[in-house]
């Protein structure tokens, strides 16, 4: 059966007849959403009428709902939110081929990859893409903004017994032939003039810094306070960011170890350091990228900072299915 999913506040309005989010995002219209696993939250919706079936198999008429493991039983009414900064970016299924190899630490490569010269890749600083190689396929957080057109970069992580960074470390070179489909996700700066506080543990830094890239690359001279959650020293591979803090007053970069003891810096969660930084948060809007115990206990403490609920961007990284 095919019923009406109606959004609102934004009044928008599709047909679904399975997954309520896959079918909007294959009618352009981009609800909220990260992970796609019912792992982070961000695509819960409120059901204002109709019946909903939950990701547990229940029929759900009135609360909360993950778009992204529910369907409608009926034609319903949600209260979610909606992106229309998207409907013009096409997600595509494309070919590419590696065009660089770099290992930053052990543990932490980053790969560049460029497309057919015919093909125009468009997307927001703050998206992801799924990677596809050797019939493996993973989510990657895309690491440049989108301003040259020349292809995307890509910062992996070594997973111990991970079936893709297995293939990938110590294997891939350059011009090996992979696909990608995207961009997804609703991760990106909303438009507005609000400064930034940008949160990333690990290679969560890589749409923080695709992020940062976009607003010097538009002129966007507002405040942007960076704070980036390592357990060591030498694991600070994103050297660009400290450049562009270097470079421009309104950025700030604050790097936060958590294991190492001899560091005369900020120590601990990079959550607890924004709360002993700023007594409220009102006036901020926050970014937050990497685990999701992060993103949670960052929620948590920043709403009694006075964030804002709608003031709240999230992308958990995951861990993968084993597929």
């Amino acid at each position: 059966m095919t019923y009406k999913i109606e959004i609102m506040p934004s009044g928008i309005s599709f047909e679904s007849e399975s997954n309520i989010l896959d079918d909007a995002i294959a009618q352009n219209i981009y609800l909220e959403y990260s992970c796609k696993s019912g792992d982070c939250g961000v695509c819960s919706a409120d059901v204002l009428s109709g019946v909903v079936i939950n990701e547990n198999g229940k029929a759900v008429s009135s609360g909360k709902v993950l778009t992204c493991k529910s369907r409608a039983e009926t034609n319903i009414t949600l209260k979610a939110n909606y992106f229309p900064e998207l409907s013009n970016i096409k997600q595509q299924t494309i070919p590419c081929k590696v065009s660089s190899v770099t290992y930053t630490t052990d543990d932490i490569v980053i790969l560049t990859f460029r497309f057919p010269p015919s093909l125009l890749f468009e997307y927001l600083p703050g998206q992801y893409i799924d990677l596809s190689f050797n019939g493996i396929k993973r989510s990657y957080s895309i690491a440049n903004a989108n301003v040259t057109g020349k292809g995307i970069e890509l910062h992996i992580r070594k997973v111990p017994n991970g079936k893709m960074s297995t293939q990938i470390f110590g294997q891939v070179k350059v011009n090996q032939l992979m696909r990608m489909e995207g961009p997804k996700g609703t991760f990106f700066v909303r438009d507005n003039i609000k400064p930034l506080i940008l949160l990333a543990t690990g290679t969560g830094i890589a749409p923080i810094k695709a992020i940062v890239e976009n607003l010097v690359h538009s002129g966007d001279e507002r405040e942007i306070n960076i704070y980036w959650g390592m357990q060591y020293k030498g694991e600070l591979y994103c050297t660009e960011l400290f450049a562009l803090a270097k470079a421009y007053k309104h950025i700030n970069v604050t790097p936060v170890l958590s294991r190492e003891e001899t560091y005369i810096g900020c120590k601990g969660y990079v959550q607890d350091i924004v709360c002993d930084t700023f007594d409220s948060l009102i006036k901020y809007e926050v970014y937050a990228c990497g685990s999701l115990s992060m993103i949670n206990d960052a929620a948590k403490k920043f709403k009694e900072r006075q964030l804002p609920s709608d003031s709240f961007h999230s992308d958990a990284f995951t861990p993968a299915k084993q597929i």
